[in-house]
């Protein structure tokens, strides 16, 4: 049985968060509430689109010669990425 995230979007190309090229899982749902939250439309931990990480996975290979050539590689981002650390590993 495939594990299901819930995920608010995705940066294919990412510069700023991490090394070389990245691609950035923005995962939903956060409890933490920060005052100076960039991304409080994550917060909802309903909200966002399901996808299995099979799902998640076809998308972040088809650029993976990018991420591969520049360095980079995948961030998980969020909400917080840890409410889901079972998709998450």
């Amino acid at each position: 049985m495939s594990v299901i995230g819930r995920i608010h979007s995705f940066e294919s190309c990412g510069t700023v968060d991490g090394p070389g090229i990245r691609f950035i899982t923005f995962f939903q749902g956060c409890l933490m509430r920060c005052l100076y939250c960039h991304n409080r439309d994550t917060w909802d931990t309903h909200g966002g689109k399901e996808v299995t990480v099979e799902d998640l996975m076809k998308e972040v290979v088809t650029y993976r010669h990018f991420m591969n050539a520049s360095g980079g590689g995948v961030t998980a981002s969020g909400g917080e990425a840890i409410l889901q650390a079972e998709f998450v590993s």
